[in-house]
């Protein structure tokens, strides 16, 4: 594995030119994020990092890619979870988010098992066959083009490498679904506007989340980008969904 690719502290090459809507969004909100995260999801975030980290388990202590890792949350979690030596890489088109997860990192002591690197999902900085599982937790709704991301995580896999995915999704139960969607759409972009000082951010997560295509729909789009055995797992009554598949090139 090439460790020499540039640090979140200095400027990517691979970021957007200038700033998209959304990735200005999370520059913004990086340094309360974590906080709402836990906040607004009232801790079921650590539950379900915990739940899509674990689908590594058969992987042992290998190489990891998490896309759009943000904080550093997922990195963390792999790195606490499992043996080492192993490496781990997280990508983010946020300097701000990939920021606040250095310090994460450092404050672990798992600088020599994780490297956060600016870089977009669509255009990965990774040779083919390059990591034996890769993630991406609620990123993939904030992809530029959500095929090309998943071509790309399937691209720098090695055979039999692991793709998981979190995202949020609706619940089955129509009693459910209106309280799950009145809490997204009247109660949380208020309590996030007030705590992150952003008007937008958390107008955009439930818009965001509308128009992700969930369940068999989801499960297609991974089998086009390559992915075979693709299954899903809802969790917490189907707020959440966990897919996963393998590669078998």
């Amino acid at each position: 594995m090439d460790w020499n690719y540039p640090l979140a502290t200095e400027k990517p090459e691979i970021c957007v030119n200038g700033e998209n809507r959304i990735q200005s969004m999370f520059n913004a909100v990086a340094p309360k994020y974590d906080f709402l995260n836990c906040l607004l999801s009232v801790g079921c975030d650590r539950f379900w990092r915990k739940a899509a980290v674990n689908e590594f388990k058969s992987l042992g202590n290998k190489t990891f890619l998490d896309v759009a890792t943000g904080t550093a949350d997922i990195p963390l979690e792999i790195g606490k979870r499992y043996p080492k030596p192993m490496q781990i890489v997280g990508i983010d088109f946020s300097l701000s988010m990939l920021k606040v997860g250095n310090k994460k990192i450092s404050n672990n002591k798992l600088n020599n098992d994780i490297k956060l690197i600016p870089g977009a999902a669509e255009n990965i900085p990774f040779k083919d066959y390059s990591f034996d599982g890769v993630i991406t937790s609620f990123g993939v709704r904030n992809f530029m083009d959500a095929k090309q991301g998943l071509r790309e995580m399937h691209r720098i896999l090695k055979p039999n490498g692991k793709i998981v995915v979190l995202e949020f999704s609706f619940p089955k139960s129509i009693i459910l679904q209106f309280l799950y969607r009145y809490y997204f759409e009247k109660i949380l972009p208020v309590t996030g506007r007030i705590i992150s000082g952003h008007k937008t951010a958390y107008s955009y997560l439930p818009s965001s989340v509308v128009n992700f295509p969930q369940g068999e729909t989801f499960k297609k789009i991974l089998e086009c980008a390559g992915f075979k055995n693709i299954s899903l797992k809802p969790l917490t009554l189907g707020i959440v969904t966990l897919y996963k598949g393998m590669k078998h090139d």
